[in-house]
């Protein structure tokens, strides 16, 4: 049996050294600042955003990765006889799974997985696809396990205000609410059918407050969790006060065997901004 080799969009925002554990192989999206392009958390990281924003007051574009990165990847990788497992960003936001879908073609071990997710709600499908490819399963049947849990992942995150994502233009219920934002702090969810984002509830407040709430909402119904892994995420700027908050709690539960602490990318912060912050698992 081949080799099995674990590759992800960039956009899974894992850490450094779970990526580093795991072995797997990330492929970099593209933030475009001005005329230059820059390799996501390579070349360019969400402080390098905020400020061209707060410059400029122009929100920096994304692109994909493209059919060559992918292609050369690939090539490398079945040329050394290894079968590759790919988990790319939700193909409702990015084309970055569709290239690798195409690029993937050429090759029968190949298998390309729509996380219809992002950041490290994508990343927990990766490393759902690492435990299969640790367990000793070939490449297809790591890609079948993963796509049967791609439904259950549950992305939600809550934004301290809708500037980056209304001005990106990523989710269309989003803008239409952005006229009557005034007070509001929004959660957003990530359809884990379609892959899109709509808003899933609506609070008020402070957004320490907010915050607050939002991790009680998330981890209400704990039963339903699968209590592998959870993944306390923020683009930035969110109190150290808060993270401790949210860990209290998911200790408090006592059923997590796995607390995964992550910062989002540069593609997710272009998109939403700083102060976002989420509580990423799934569901059982």
């Amino acid at each position: 049996m081949k080799d099995v080799v674990i590759t992800a969009d960039s956009t899974c925002d894992l850490p450094s050294s779970i990526i580093e554990k795991y072995n797997i192989i990330i492929t970099p999206l593209y933030v475009v600042l001005g005329d230059k392009s820059y390799r996501d958390s390579i070349d360019v990281f969400p402080e390098d955003i905020y400020r061209y924003v707060a410059k400029t007051g122009v929100l920096p574009k994304t692109s994909a990765v493209t059919l060559g990165y992918y292609s050369e990847l690939f090539k490398k990788l079945t040329s050394q006889g290894k079968a590759v497992v790919h988990i790319g960003l939700s193909s409702a936001i990015s084309s970055s799974y569709q290239n690798a879908c195409i690029c993937a073609e050429e090759y029968d071990d190949v298998y390309c997985v729509d996380s219809k997710s992002l950041c490290t709600g994508m990343g927990l499908l990766v490393l759902k696809a690492c435990d299969f490819r640790d367990k000793g399963f070939d490449a297809k049947k790591i890609y079948n396990r993963v796509c049967t849990i791609v439904p259950k992942v549950h992305t939600t995150f809550v934004l301290d205000n809708l500037e980056y994502l209304h001005k990106g233009g990523r989710c269309s219920s989003v803008a239409r609410f952005g006229a009557n934002i005034l007070g509001i702090k929004p959660s957003i969810a990530v359809d884990p059918s379609t892959g899109t984002l709509d808003v899933a509830k609506k609070y008020r407040g402070k957004i320490e407050a907010v915050y607050k709430q939002y991790i009680n909402d998330s981890l209400r119904d704990v039963e339903n969790i699968d209590p592998s892994r959870i993944v306390i995420a923020n683009s930035g700027d969110v109190s150290p006060d808060i993270i401790a908050y949210a860990k209290e709690v998911i200790k408090s539960k006592n059923v997590f065997e796995e607390v995964i602490e992550a910062k989002a990318g540069c593609t997710i912060s272009a998109h939403c901004g700083p102060k976002t912050f989420a509580i990423f698992y799934i569901n059982k």
